[in-house]
């Protein structure tokens, strides 16, 4: 194959990928903007409402108006469902002009004769015509850093250079990577609910007493934790780790099946596995579009 073709696809490849990079930094920075907001104008209000000088009192219920009113500005028009989709879309193409390079390299069906350059080129145009619509955020990338493709491929390089850095670089550390913060935000809302009720229960005892300042606290408790719960549900940190975790223990089993028996790389076998190895990778994009779907129709 014409290794300048190749290297064109590759850099193609690395374009949408760092557009999708892009994109869900975006829509990761402004979901952590919308929760700090929220945060703050529950705590501000709260805080005026305590004070006795008004126009401190006055300033701080006005931030904090001012606070809350751009939350559901961001969300109404930066965290939809139409954002998200643009960084999957963009995702998607990245990774699938990655399989089709992968699959080429290690020759598997349909690249089994290596003069098939030109199937490969009109089938990396195919997926990149799933873009449509995502030109501006191409343009923002500007230029990428240069990067050699992969070389072809037997089937000890496919494995460790495909499959397993797939597993052990990706998969299993973003699984528990987003475990853990699904841990973390949990711990975080048991705790703020539980605060919450404590504190309940010292205001309606210092209640009996004459009028508390702990009521409205309260409150803040009570709208802090909830908004850590949208959070993790937006983040679908407990979604992310089930569907990495599962994709790496698929690609194992693949692994471990195809080593039973190790055929030839040029038998209808090794195209099998490659196809299988390279669906399982897609499928967790695939899985998180289907997800969307779900969350936009409920």
């Amino acid at each position: 194959m014409n290794n300048d073709i190749l290297q064109t696809l590759w850099t193609e490849h690395r374009r949408w990928s760092a557009a999708a990079g892009q994109l869900k930094s975006r829509r990761g920075r402004w979901r952590s903007i919308a929760l700090t907001l929220t945060v703050i104008g529950a705590v501000l209000h709260t805080i005026a409402a305590t004070l006795t000088t008004s126009s401190t009192a006055s300033a701080l219920s006005i931030i904090g108006t001012i606070a809350l009113a751009i939350v559901p500005i961001i969300s109404g028009r930066i965290l939809t469902p139409e954002a998200t989709r643009k960084w999957l879309r963009a995702r998607s193409v990245s990774e699938g002009i990655k399989s089709e390079i992968y699959t080429f390299c290690a020759g598997g069906e349909p690249y089994t004769d290596p003069n098939t350059s030109d199937l490969l080129r009109q089938r990396v145009q195919a997926i990149t015509k799933w873009g449509s619509g995502l030109e501006l955020d191409l343009a923002r990338v500007g230029s990428v850093a240069a990067s050699a493709p992969p070389p072809r491929l037997d089937a000890d390089r496919y494995l460790a250079q495909r499959v397993r850095k797939q597993i052990e670089e990706y998969y299993r550390p973003r699984a528990h990577k987003y475990a853990r913060l699904a841990a973390l935000f949990q711990k975080a809302q048991t705790i703020l609910t539980g605060l919450a009720a404590a504190l309940g229960a010292v205001t309606t005892v210092s209640e009996i007493s004459g009028p508390s300042q702990l009521g409205p606290w309260v409150a803040v408790l009570t709208t802090v934790g909830a908004s850590l719960a949208a959070h993790t549900a937006a983040a679908r940190y407990e979604f992310q780790a089930t569907t990495f975790f599962a994709t790496a223990r698929q690609l194992e089993d693949l692994v471990n099946q195809w080593r039973a028996t190790a055929t030839p790389t040029n038998s209808k076998e090794w195209s099998d596995f490659v196809r299988d190895c390279e669906s399982a990778i897609s499928a967790e994009n695939r899985g998180w579009m289907a997800k969307l779907d779900e969350d936009v129709e409920a």
